[in-house]
């Protein structure tokens, strides 16, 4: 009998202890990676160089070639962004002028660690829209447009009030005229290193970061094969 009671007793103890442990375990459930909930707006600058590719068509009279800081403003929030950049540059003596406009749509996959750092892999759905006039005529001008998929790796490091990342994404896109049949195919490689500070006395923090872009174009018009490296810095408010 005595045996009885204690069998039912460590089974009331039981009962009582998983509950505990699940509470236990819920408890620490925050631990687990969580995606970043910021949002921004951020001005910076790239330092831009737009070239033709040795296989361009055109003759080197009437080729773009520029090297210029262009100013741009981007807004991002959790893991969207859209950015707008503009610039003016001299192509044999005739002022001209340059558009860089796109955005990218992704989410990241933890694949080991966990709070307050983890390895990401990312996947992501990236557009954009490049101008870049000409010295001949406007058949000449670079008007590109180019949508694609793509993913990289991603460190972050999370906590309260510090949001860390460095990464780099491949994108593989289609690209078509913005005037024109002519399409093709565009390479990009996007990098960034992005710091987020919470808890500044300016609405809900800072953001400060670095991005480096290289794309380049293979067109079926070989005139449009072209290549741009662009880098530098941004700062920015989170709310």
């Amino acid at each position: 009998m005595m045996e009885i009671k204690f069998v039912s007793s460590g089974l009331v103890l039981l009962a009582v202890s998983v509950p505990f442990v699940q509470s236990v375990a819920q408890y620490y459930e925050p631990r687990e990676y969580s995606p970043t909930e910021s949002r921004y707006i951020s001005v910076g600058f790239l330092d831009r160089e737009f070239t033709p590719l040795s296989s361009n068509s055109l003759p080197d009279s009437l080729v773009i070639h520029y090297k210029r800081i262009m100013p741009i403003l981007s807004f991002g929030q959790r893991n969207a962004e859209v950015f707008f950049g503009y610039a003016t540059y001299t192509l044999l003596g005739s002022s001209k002028s340059t558009i860089l406009f796109g955005g990218r749509l992704g989410t990241d996959v933890p694949i080991a660690g966990r709070r307050p750092s983890a390895l990401l892999f990312s996947l992501g759905l990236a557009a954009d829209y490049t101008r870049a006039d000409g010295v001949g005529p406007s058949r000449t001008d670079f008007n590109i447009a180019s949508v694609g998929v793509g993913g990289g790796l991603k460190y972050r490091y999370f906590s309260s009030g510090l949001d860390f990342s460095i990464g780099v994404e491949e994108f593989a896109e289609y690209s078509s005229e913005g005037i024109g049949v002519g399409s093709g195919f565009s390479a990009t490689t996007l990098g960034e290193a992005i710091l987020m500070l919470g808890g500044i006395r300016i609405l809900d923090g800072i953001v400060v970061g670095y991005r480096f872009r290289l794309q380049t174009w293979s067109m079926n018009e070989h005139q449009f094969n072209y290549r741009s490296v662009s880098h530098g810095p941004h700062i920015g408010i989170m709310f």
